[in-house]
């Protein structure tokens, strides 16, 4: 995998002027001092590209054209924007539009009441995908940072996708882990770090699991017999797996880019008999960090009860498949019972109870004081 500022120095360096050749007659001939006036100029640039991990990241997704167009701003920026023509044709159709636009509203509101706090999630930089992959940028250089994954919270799937479906919408979204993103989330808009977040639902393609079990499959889910009353076409699945594959290359451009202190999967589970209120996934956490998520745990038992380790969940594949390429990294998963924050027919989010479990894990889950 290419060093970005590696590709950057091997641009610089091609068009300097101390590399330019003796003029040809068919060359464009720039006068020396011009030519050292670029040369100083694009020489800030670089510095400062490579001293700004964002504008990094932004140059090499650019660089590489697999995600394509992208939406890239502050957060005011964008919720200005929200209304525009641009910013409502860039989504691949109105749904996905009106998820990102109503998520846009609620981060931007969110901390109206704390002007302090407001005017910081305001700067915060966005990078948005046509597919609904959204990348929250609160990055505090020399500071700590959290890598915050919520891949599970969209609900979005593409009509012609949910049409070739036995099961429906409203069966679906009780399957779903509804409003992840705001449960976890300030971990990092309050704190510091980077959050990705996914409005597409993994009932189309779940990004947490293997290329080969992406795309759900008949009898592959011991809760639902048969998921497809027609098959895909390998038009529909193509395309679902490169929405898949443009996932991992905007990770691994993250983690390349950025430096995290933990990376960190949030999602919900549903409430059955047997599982815990609140439950750590630590299959791939390297031993050194296991003393630490034993204190969370405590901390949170004081709350929730019970938190237990691994049950029913030890974590996805996308840890495993950060652990093969970051064996040290503290990395690991939670799930929230649904139960906490639900009505009792899991239709319904109780706003009150949502902002308590996200208050508290917030507040008690505080990973900075516990490395």
């Amino acid at each position: 995998m290419k060093n970005p500022k590696f590709t950057l120095r091997k641009l610089f360096e091609q068009i300097s002027p101390i590399l330019i050749n003796q003029p040809s007659s068919t060359s464009i001939t720039i006068g020396l001092s011009k030519r050292f006036l670029i040369f100083q100029m694009l020489e800030k640039l670089t510095r400062r590209i490579e001293d700004d991990p964002h504008l990094n990241f932004i140059s090499v997704l650019k660089n590489y054209k697999v995600l394509g167009k992208i939406l890239d701003g502050t957060l005011y920026e964008l919720h200005r924007d929200r209304n525009k023509l641009y910013f409502k044709n860039f989504f691949i159709d109105h749904d996905l539009y009106e998820t990102v636009k109503k998520d846009l509203e609620w981060v931007y509101h969110k901390c109206e009441k704390s002007k302090e706090l407001h005017e910081k999630i305001k700067e915060i930089k966005l990078t948005v995908t046509k597919r609904g992959v959204i990348v929250y940028d609160n990055y505090q250089k020399n500071q700590f940072n959290v890598l915050l994954m919520t891949i599970h919270s969209g609900t979005w799937m593409r009509k012609d996708v949910q049409e070739k479906q036995s099961i429906s919408r409203q069966k679906r979204l009780l399957e779903e882990d509804i409003d992840t993103h705001k449960i976890y989330s300030n971990l990092v808009l309050e704190k510091g770090g980077i959050w990705i977040d996914n409005k597409a639902s993994r009932f189309a393609c779940d990004y947490n699991r293997s290329p080969s079990r992406a795309i759900y499959a008949n009898k592959s889910e011991k809760w639902i017999n048969k998921i497809w009353k027609e098959e895909l076409t390998e038009q529909q699945r193509r395309w679902l797996m490169e929405g898949y594959h443009e996932f991992y290359f905007t990770l691994s451009r993250l983690i390349d880019t950025y430096r995290f202190n933990i990376i960190f999967d949030g999602h919900t589970m549903k409430n059955k008999k047997g599982r815990p209120e609140i439950s750590f996934g630590t299959k791939y956490i390297p031993n050194f960090y296991m003393p630490i998520v034993r204190s969370m745990q405590r901390k949170l038992h004081n709350l929730y009860n019970p938190v237990l380790l691994n049950v029913p969940y030890f974590g996805g594949y996308i840890l495993e498949w950060l652990s093969n390429q970051f064996p040290d990294v503290f990395i690991f998963s939670m799930e929230v019972n649904k139960k906490l924050y639900m009505s009792r027919n899991r239709r319904k989010v109780i706003l009150k109870k949502l902002k308590d479990v996200s208050k508290n894990i917030t507040n008690i889950f505080d990973i900075g004081d516990e490395i």
